[in-house]
């Protein structure tokens, strides 16, 4: 089965789970997709995956704009901003990673190499 067609039975699956489409389609994954990468939905992905990409792609983001925006004008100096955004991206890819994988095991989703 083609990736194309892996993909449209996932997002079918997660559609009659009662999952938004939002959420099993998020635009990280969509614009990973325009970009050529054949990744499955993060319903379909492992924990470990979905931790490290959830935590490379929030961790810069969110510190960048955290840093600008507030705290160097309270006087946070680079170093502390840094850590303060890695610790929030460990947090943020921890708990994302947690929700797909508990939310994937509850409504009893097929595996990816299974679709």
């Amino acid at each position: 089965m083609s990736y194309r067609s892996k993909l449209i039975a996932a997002h079918e699956e997660l559609e009659q789970a009662g999952i938004w489409k939002s959420n099993f389609n998020p635009p990280l994954f969509r614009l990973l997709r325009k970009l050529g990468v054949k990744s499955p939905p993060p319903y379909y992905r492992s924990f470990q995956s979905n931790f490290l990409t959830s935590f490379v792609f929030f961790t810069p983001v969110w510190g960048i704009l955290m840093y600008f925006l507030g705290w160097q004008a309270s006087g946070k100096s680079i170093t502390e901003s840094a850590i303060t955004a890695l610790v929030g991206g460990l947090l943020y890819g921890l708990i994302t990673a947690l929700y797909y994988s508990w939310k994937s095991k509850r409504c009893k989703l097929t595996k990816w190499e299974n679709i």
